[in-house]
């Protein structure tokens, strides 16, 4: 089993400097207020009242809520906004796991009261060779099995495998994503699928 420090991500939460200003006939003040209005603009687009804002410039909420389907059971949580501190991403937690940093270039997400399931996230670089890690991946899962077979997943531009190892189920995702390759490493049982859960969370990864 493997062993990190966990560790968890924070989110900075920024706030918009909205400053008021009044409106008269004279030309003076109509200067005072145009160069008013400048400086709101400035702030506002450096700043956000409810979330996030990376280098991308995109706003993301503190929090939203999750569907995913875990053991043919359909499944809806609050996920909470998380930075990795040892890779440039952020991503939506559910509640129940947790983000930690195992290893330069490498963060897992665990379930906080089993963190023998989790998920390993590695970001690629982005002109990555998808020949090449989808024949690594392989090697590495028929180092387990000899059956590889594709997962029950909905993965959106990307691919998968899968290898059964006594009730230890292994899944490798590529998501093949231009701005934010990803490959991801599932580590589950038969009786605990938390698969979709990883991949829902996956998907909101967003590099910065």
């Amino acid at each position: 089993m493997i062993i990190w420090t966990r560790y968890l991500g924070s989110a900075t939460l920024a706030v918009f400097l909205l400053t008021g200003c009044g409106s008269t006939t004279d030309e003076f003040t109509a200067e005072q207020q145009e160069d008013s209005v400048k400086e709101e603009n400035e702030n506002n687009s450096s700043d956000g009242d409810n979330g996030n804002i990376g280098k991308n410039n995109k706003v993301r909420l503190m929090e939203q809520n999750l569907q995913y389907t875990s053991n043919g059971k359909v499944k809806e949580k609050t996920a909470f906004l998380k930075k990795s501190d040892n890779q440039p991403f952020s991503l939506y937690v559910l509640q129940q796991f947790k983000l930690s940093a195992e290893e330069p270039g490498k963060d897992v997400v665990f379930l906080t009261e089993d963190d023998s399931i989790y998920m390993r996230i590695e970001l690629l670089k982005k002109d990555v060779n998808w020949d090449e890690v989808e024949e690594n991946v392989q090697a590495q899962l028929k180092s387990l099995s000899e059956t590889i077979k594709e997962p029950a997943l909905n993965v959106d531009n990307g691919i998968g495998f899968e290898v059964e190892s006594g009730d230890d189920v292994i899944t490798s995702i590529l998501l093949k994503d231009e701005k934010a390759p990803v490959r991801l490493t599932m580590f589950t049982k038969k009786d605990k699928d938390y698969r979709d859960a990883f991949l829902v969370m996956a998907k909101t990864l967003l590099k910065e």
